[in-house]
């Protein structure tokens, strides 16, 4: 982060179950509503399933860790998933946390880079959010971002905005490009020292 400390941005596992309640617990009570689209004070054990043990292809999430202040383990501040939808694949829908005390430091942004990354890899072309109508803040994000509203949310009082993933940037098609090249001539340098 700007501030120089190391965010670790990792698939999220089953093991992670404790620290996501953590986290939930964390929440001030406005970030709750905002995220999960109503009032909920705790998370149940089926739905810490449900976020824990995914896929990682049609249920992508990714968890941020930063060290414990010990440096013995680490501790979660912020959670991003995509779910593709069934009706269609190419279309996921997204939503990001971060809890309250690390929100502004561009842990937020570091997951939506990665998320984005994740869904461009799984042939998503299409993020969609679901945002509460009186979130004017993540609105002017979306919107800033050129999200598009598409309609009213599933429930009342939403609005569902659609986010075209931009094609891989040339940088990155390059690194790809490269580091497929590197390891082609890895394997073919290896090749020719084998004995016949």
């Amino acid at each position: 982060m700007s501030d120089g400390v190391e965010v670790t941005i990792r698939p999220i596992t089953p093991e992670d179950r404790d620290e996501l309640k953590r986290g939930f617990a964390a929440l001030t009570p406005r970030s709750r509503y905002l995220r999960f689209l109503g009032v909920s004070t705790e998370l149940s054990e089926r739905t810490l399933d449900y976020l824990t043990k995914v896929d990682q292809k049609d249920h992508v999430a990714l968890v941020a860790m930063v060290p414990t202040p010990d440096l013995k383990g680490e501790r979660g501040v912020g959670v991003a998933r995509f779910i593709r939808l069934t009706s269609d694949p190419t279309t996921a829908e997204a939503a990001i946390t971060v809890i309250d005390e690390w929100q502004q430091r561009g842990v937020g942004s570091a997951l939506a880079i990665e998320l984005g990354r994740a869904a461009r890899a799984m042939g998503i072309h299409t993020i969609r959010a679901e945002v509460l109508e009186d979130n004017a803040t993540m609105i002017g994000i979306l919107e800033a971002a050129g999200a598009k509203r598409v309609d009213h949310g599933e429930d009342g009082g939403t609005f569902s905005y659609d986010l075209a993933i931009a094609p891989e940037p040339f940088e990155d098609r390059l690194k790809r490009v490269l580091r497929g090249a590197a390891e082609t001539f890895g394997v073919a340098s290896r090749l020719l020292r084998l004995p016949h």
